[in-house]
């Protein structure tokens, strides 16, 4: 019985130190994109983050499928935007990553105030093309 019972406990034990939390890289690769300003994130602790939609999908953003299942968006909230593109409907090129521990840092647990988490992205710069 005792040995079961320090399996089980071993078992536990691997469990808890292999948890399910999500394998990201603390830093993505760099990606450049066209994107849409949309508005500020209201998902945030410390730092400002603003919502871009991208024009294209991206596998870093968070896609947003409407009733109509043909009709999808990618979205994400961004950190280190400069103030020059906060301009709603603006267009622009945007050079970016994901980095975990930013996004760690910047969002909240829980929130009511979006309708849907989106991603956190990290602005790298903004650039008249993807070249």
């Amino acid at each position: 019985m005792i040995r079961n019972f320090s399996f089980y406990l071993l078992l536990l034990a691997v469990g808890l130190f292999t948890s399910c939390d999500d394998k990201v890289d603390v830093r993505s690769k760099t990606f450049c994109v066209q994107v849409e300003y949309v508005r500020e994130y209201h998902c945030t602790s410390s730092e400002p983050v603003h919502v871009v939609e991208f024009l294209s999908p991206n596998s870093l953003a968070t896609k947003i499928t409407h009733i109509n299942a043909s009709v999808a968006k990618y979205q994400a909230a961004m950190l280190d935007l400069p103030d020059s593109v906060l301009v709603t409907g603006k267009n622009f090129y945007m050079q970016f990553h994901r980095d975990a521990n930013r996004e760690k840092k910047a969002a909240l647990g829980y929130c009511t105030m979006e309708y849907l988490p989106v991603n956190i992205l990290v602005c790298e710069a903004i650039s008249k093309s993807c070249l």
